[in-house]
């Protein structure tokens, strides 16, 4: 026998549906192009129907922000629970940040990052959700990086400079699509990583050989 839903459960579905709509939209249209109307006919729903969740586009556009967050946590937390267990834990770290920030979630987020830059009321709910992802993302690199680098003092700085650095990295390459650059610029970030926490001595800063931490 087949049970029917409730309409409390019609209704977070219709939601969901509309809100994965608007974060495919931000990605592949853009900020500006994602509209009652164009949410509408990506959805296949009846206006009334969207704007029954979401009266303006500024709301509906608001709760995206929350929406987004939770799909790239949701990614990132499984990216992390599937590492290697045998991977230089420093490397890994490079690894999956670049992998967070290189992402379709973290495009779709930085449409948002740009436009709230003159909207108020979408950059006070996406100040509020930045903070949720990134002390989530800080407590999983500590996670990955494990109890050898704990209490290691440089750690805080290392992780924050390696989120920065991929961070525009991320956002150039986006630009230019240039691989190998990008490729480039994680091997002598993972290098300089190591011989900042002293696993490397400092002439081998330079590339030439591979990297094998101890």
């Amino acid at each position: 026998m087949t049970l029917r839903r409730t309409q409390a459960e019609r209704s977070a579905t219709t939601r969901a549906r509309i809100l994965d709509c608007t974060a495919e939209s931000l990605l592949e249209s853009g900020y500006a192009a994602t509209t009652i109307s164009a949410i509408q006919l990506r959805s296949g729903l009846a206006r009334g129907t969207v704007q029954h969740h979401f009266p303006t586009r500024s709301a509906l556009l608001i709760q995206a922000t929350t929406h987004v967050v939770d799909a790239r946590l949701a990614q990132f937390r499984s990216e992390a629970s599937r590492w290697p267990d045998d991977q230089d834990r420093l490397q890994a770290l490079v690894d999956l940040a670049w992998r967070d920030l290189n992402s379709p979630a973290f495009f779709t987020a930085l449409e948002l990052w740009v436009a709230a830059r003159t909207d108020a009321d979408l950059r006070d709910a996406l100040v509020a959700e930045e903070r949720r992802v990134f002390a989530e993302m800080r407590r999983i690199y500590a996670e990955v990086l494990g109890p050898d680098y704990a209490d290691d003092p440089r750690t805080e700085t290392l992780v924050e400079f390696t989120i920065d650095l991929l961070s525009g990295l991320s956002m150039t390459a986006m630009l230019t699509g240039v691989l190998g650059e990008r490729e480039a610029a994680l091997r002598r970030w993972k290098r300089a990583l190591a011989v900042l926490t002293g696993r490397l001595p400092a002439a081998e800063l330079l590339e030439g050989t591979p990297l094998r931490v101890p």
